[in-house]
């Protein structure tokens, strides 16, 4: 692709505001309204596709930054400079004026960060949470650690813009922030690659986005769907992926010599900024935003595992059981009403895949 991907979504377009600043690389999609002065780095990706996002002036988001919408529930809202570090996630959410997400944090459904707040480097805000401004927040779930002063978060703010990791509230563990590395020696002009001489697999009813790295032995079943920035490559085993499953951006599933497949099987949602390894994944399954899925491991067949969890390596996620945590443990078992609702997720991401395959066609 040349130049940012920005399109509407069902005849909304974006709302740039003046003066953006837009990677070549980055996407927005849909109901995004942007205030003045906002920049996206590369491979950043605000997705309005199902509900909307405001964001306010003099904003900044960094490398891989994400921000996106709970479909028909809600926004997300983002006040005027604020700064989204490499990597991180807003997701359907509000967010105050002046706060700092730093890199690789993440900010779930239904919370609200007050004015300048600053949340640390991997730090998870689980859903429907209310932190209170001028307060540095970490942890997985985030909780507050003391207060801190406009002078602390605009030097924090300072190191995270110079892409630098200089003290624990800013260090965490980040995945490439460039496609360059899942480009060595492939052939194609993308988002699909031939590696090896082995060329993608996909299904006509699958949707994959154009700023997408999907290389090797990767077969993609009807229905499903590969989003914004997300890297499929296949070095070592094949990577398959059943019907109606979907990856969401930003997320990494690679394969290395001398390791397994990646199994994915039907009506299986990946959220964003997943990082997973040769494993397998069951039917009906959900892998939280930001969990690290390590080699050998198993989910079974209705397995989830919640955000920003870790699974190491050679785990069994039984059946029917929610795994959370870092590491990830077995939690509590799976909630009918939970099920239900994960299961409307699915749906979302097979008709979101169905408008894109649809507009691009028209």
């Amino acid at each position: 692709m040349t130049g940012p991907y920005i399109v509407p979504y069902k005849g909304t377009m974006p709302n740039l505001g003046q003066r953006a600043h837009i990677a070549p690389d980055a996407a927005l999609i849909g109901s995004v309204t942007l205030g003045d002065d906002v920049s996206l780095g590369p491979l950043a990706t605000l997705r309005a596709d199902g509900h909307r996002n405001d964001i306010g002036d003099q904003c900044q988001f960094l490398d891989r930054a994400t921000v996106h919408v709970a479909d028909g529930y809600l926004p997300a809202i983002v006040g005027s400079r604020v700064t989204v570090g490499r990597y991180a996630l807003v997701h359907a959410c509000v967010i105050d004026d002046d706060c700092l997400l730093c890199d690789g944090a993440v900010i779930m459904d239904g919370s609200h960060l007050g004015a300048g707040a600053v949340l640390a480097a991997g730090a998870l805000v689980p859903p429907g949470k209310t932190l209170d401004g001028n307060m540095l927040y970490a942890g997985n779930p985030a909780k507050p650690v003391r207060e801190i002063s406009a002078q602390e978060r605009n030097a924090w703010r300072d190191t995270v813009l110079s892409r630098q990791q200089s003290d624990e509230i800013l260090v965490c563990d980040l995945p490439p922030m460039t496609m360059k590395p899942f480009l060595d020696n492939v052939t194609g002009a993308g988002p699909l690659y031939a590696l090896s001489d082995v060329s993608p697999s996909f299904d006509p009813a699958s949707y994959v986005a154009p700023n997408a790295v999907v290389a090797g032995q990767v077969d993609v079943a009807e229905h499903a769907s590969v989003w914004f920035a997300t890297v499929m490559r296949a070095e070592g085993g094949a990577i398959r992926v059943g019907a109606r499953s979907n990856i969401q951006d930003n997320s990494f599933l690679i394969t290395k010599p001398g390791g397994g497949p990646i199994e994915i099987g039907e009506d299986v949602t990946l959220g964003h900024n997943v990082r997973m390894g040769s494993c397998t994944v069951g039917n009906s399954c959900l892998i939280g935003m930001g969990c690290e899925v390590m080699d050998g491991v198993v989910v079974e067949d209705g397995a989830m595992i919640g955000a920003r969890a870790f699974v190491e390596p050679g785990t069994v996620v039984k059946a029917g059981y929610i795994w959370a945590g870092r590491p990830a443990r077995e939690f509590r078992p799976v909630k009918e009403q939970e099920r239900q609702f994960f299961a409307r997720g699915k749906d979302v991401y097979v008709g979101y895949s169905g408008t894109y395959l649809a507009e691009e066609a028209a």
